[in-house]
């Protein structure tokens, strides 16, 4: 592209949010924020507005310290020269019909409900081409960071072309969908390479242990479950990537069986099973060492999808990476079974691969985001296919 995509950033948050802006700095990349709209801190003091929003960028990124300034006259964010043009007020409310600029992407990045709310993300289609929110919501169509742009026998549900879509308002999935994908696609390219019959995906599991979030309540005046006292409690949950689940497979088997938050920093980590079924008229079994081989080469293709280790690492040494998950391939960790509870013949194989990774929910998640709209803009530029769920 001869111009960096523009975008509009929805929600400066300490999470997702700040994230992009500290991710989306590099002057090789060809996508920009360009302008960010956000609450309020204070109603008439503005540049304790903009303090507060510095040091949540700074919170996520040290390295950040004194390099992101404002001009509190012009309502500018300024990153290492960068203008960005901040936009105060409650975006419900927001009139943006006084936006002199025109973007190419908006995203949104403040909770699930505005991005449940179709007519809310569909407002800012007067200010930009394509609208995207950074969660999975049911009464949007989904386009999935890591399962853009291929096709997989595995996948069950019909997939939709984007160009038949009027209102170009998706959502992204949610940082936990997103890891649990990118190990879904490994899998798919492996099997769009290894040759077999009859391949079918029967069911498939996920267990998390999910960080707690940088707005998360330390009281307990709240009897909801999502504002608990976090402190050396842990709390079991449910994530939303099992609405992922469904909209891809619809004959499987498919569960998150629990999401447990406990008080630590990203990565959060997953338990993913795999349930497969094959045949080959060769009567030839797929050996672990021939898939890890392939797992390991998908890997050093794919850093942003997926990265390995074999080291038993705690989550600390990965927290810096700018990838969806990191596999544990480590033999006590990574299980491949062709004759899952003995039910395989002599030419029918059950198979079950079990994958444990390291997920990381804001770092991996909003890397995976910001390569999704690059490739999703410069595809629909050149009228390439662009497939997404609904």
């Amino acid at each position: 592209m001869k111009r960096k995509i523009r975008v509009l950033l929805v929600g400066l948050g300490s999470e997702i949010g700040s994230t992009l802006v500290n991710l989306i700095k590099i002057k090789s990349e060809n996508i920009e924020i360009s302008g960010i709209i956000t609450n309020k801190i204070s109603k008439n003091n503005i540049k304790k507005n903009f303090e507060s929003v510095i040091a949540r960028i700074i919170l996520n990124e040290p390295s950040m310290i004194n390099k992101i300034k404002f001009n509190e006259k012009g309502s500018f964010l300024i990153n290492q020269k960068k203008k960005i043009k901040v936009f105060w007020g409650d975006i419900k409310k927001i009139n943006l019909s006084k936006f002199r600029t025109k973007y190419d992407v908006t995203i949104m990045a403040t909770s699930k409900d505005h991005i449940n709310n179709k007519n809310l993300m569909k407002k800012f289609l007067k200010v930009s081409k394509f609208v995207f929110g950074v969660a999975e919501a049911t009464n949007l169509p989904s386009i999935y960071p890591n399962l853009l742009s291929i096709d997989s026998k595995l996948f069950q549900k019909k997939k939709i072309n984007i160009y038949k879509i009027k209102d170009k308002v998706f959502a992204l999935g949610s940082c936990q969908t997103n890891g649990w994908q990118a190990q879904l696609r490994l899998i798919a390219e492996i099997f769009n390479k290894i040759k077999v019959n009859d391949l079918k995906l029967l069911g498939c599991e996920l267990d998390i242990v999910h960080p707690d979030t940088a707005q998360g309540r330390l009281g307990t005046k709240s009897i909801n479950p999502r504002d608990q006292d976090a402190r050396n409690n842990l709390r079991p949950g449910f994530s939303q990537v099992e609405k992922s689940m469904k909209k891809i497979f619809d004959k499987a088997y498919v569960k998150n069986t629990i999401s447990l938050r406990t008080l630590t920093s990203p990565p959060g980590y997953q338990i993913a099973r795999f349930y497969l079924s094959y045949s080959s008229s060769q009567n030839r079994d797929i050996s672990k060492a021939e898939f890890k081989k392939k797992i390991i080469e998908f890997c050093k293709k794919n850093k942003f999808k997926t990265q390995y280790t074999e080291s038993s690492l705690g989550s600390r040494a990965f927290e810096k990476l700018e990838t969806s998950a990191v596999l544990l391939l480590d033999e006590k960790y990574f299980h491949f079974n062709n004759n899952f509870l003995n039910m395989g013949n002599k030419n029918q194989r059950f198979l079950q691969i079990v994958i444990q990774s390291y997920v990381h929910n804001t770092r991996g998640y909003s890397r995976s985001v910001i390569e999704a709209i690059k490739e999703i803009y410069i595809r629909y530029s050149q009228k390439k296919k662009i497939n997404c769920w609904k």
